[in-house]
């Protein structure tokens, strides 16, 4: 067998080794920029957390580790929902990658201000990819993660409703945060529609040809075919109704275990918890985080969801160190992890690649 040629020899550029050298310095330097912005959060914000600290004293710290236990169980729920998906396709889903790789993203979407969230989920797609997992398995995946984690957190919060005696609250509050999923979900069925496929091919590979007058890349290729090709192997995935099952209940363990959390929370502060109001207040600070208005919901979150358990009969001086508690274990806990992770985790072991 002949050997290679080296590409210095020839002039020619290696684009996998150039991949290669950009994503090797790509990580510390992110590494570096979330943590420089988780500590600029502490020092901007430190007569907030000089607060919290102050709202510490006289807690039960057994009660603050049973509630961080519950929260680090409830992270968990979500990495074998991710290891589930990402098997059910046939792809690699190590538990350990995916854990370490949650906690990294949660902690680039706490600590980039604006870009966090896109960062995350790139930072997301590029460890499972490094996996060895396809494009369509990984866009499949995270879309599924979305699907089940926004139906379980609607059912939570009707749920909550329907303990309230509200029972046309609670169906009218399932269907409009279950609408958030309705798009998502419709877009999976239709690419398993194979004219569906084709009209977006053709009418994405056009727009491909139009930018290809400035984007050098585009030109050339088959654009429509490879995003038709693309779309049928991200419309070849199934769940069967075992796992299905298997997805809902971990969705929802990650849901109620980080109610169960807070609730651990206003235990640790030595407030009798009020049932009866407790899901919809961690549902007002669920939704206030999703929102995004500030990096993790910080300040809106907590002032939420002190309100929230206010209304829910307790008295502000327990509800604010509750809060407190909560957001140390479900926000600052986690984050420190993902820092962790992002410095000492090693880069996934690359299996057999599969096409896409």
């Amino acid at each position: 067998m002949e050997s290679p040629v080296p590409a210095e020899t020839t002039g020619a550029v290696d684009p996998a080794g150039r991949s290669h050298g950009r994503r090797r310095w790509l990580r510390p330097v992110l590494t570096v920029l979330v943590l420089a912005a988780l500590v600029t959060a502490g020092v901007v914000n430190h007569e907030r957390v000089a607060g919290w600290v102050s709202e510490l004293v006289g807690v039960r710290w057994d009660w603050v580790l049973a509630s961080a236990v519950v929260q680090l169980v409830s992270f968990q729920c979500v990495a074998h929902l991710q290891r589930l998906l990402l098997r059910a396709g046939g792809g690699n889903g190590d538990l350990r990658a995916v854990s370490g790789t949650n906690y990294a993203a949660n902690a680039i979407s706490l600590g980039l201000p604006v870009a966090g969230a896109a960062a995350s989920a790139a930072y997301t797609y590029r460890r499972w990819h490094d996996l060895g997992n396809s494009t369509a398995l990984v866009g499949w995946a995270l879309a599924m993660t979305g699907i089940s984690s926004t139906v379980t957190l609607a059912l939570v919060i009707a749920v909550g409703l329907a303990v309230t005696g509200s029972t046309l609250g609670a169906l009218g509050a399932f269907a409009a945060t279950a609408a958030g999923a309705v798009p998502v979900l419709a877009a999976v069925l239709a690419i398993r529609h194979e004219p569906t496929r084709e009209l977006v091919g053709r009418v994405l590979g056009r727009g491909a040809r139009v930018l290809g007058r400035w984007v050098p890349a585009l030109r050339g290729t088959n654009v429509a075919a490879r995003i038709i090709d693309l779309l049928a192997s991200l419309g070849s995935y199934r769940l069967s109704t075992g796992r299905s099952i298997g997805a809902g209940l971990f969705s929802l363990g990650n849901w109620v275990l980080d109610a169960g959390s807070l609730a651990l929370a206003v235990v640790a502060v030595g407030a009798p918890v009020p049932w009866q109001g407790l899901l919809l207040a961690w549902a007002a600070g669920a939704l206030a985080t999703s929102v995004r208005l500030t990096p993790g919901g910080i300040g809106v979150v907590e002032a939420t969801l002190a309100s929230a358990l206010v209304a829910a009969g307790m008295p502000a001086s327990q509800a604010v160190p509750a809060v407190v508690v909560y957001r140390l274990v479900s926000l600052w806990l986690p984050a420190a992890m993902g820092a962790l992770c992002l410095v000492i985790s090693p880069r996934p072991a690359v299996a057999e690649q599969q096409p896409g």
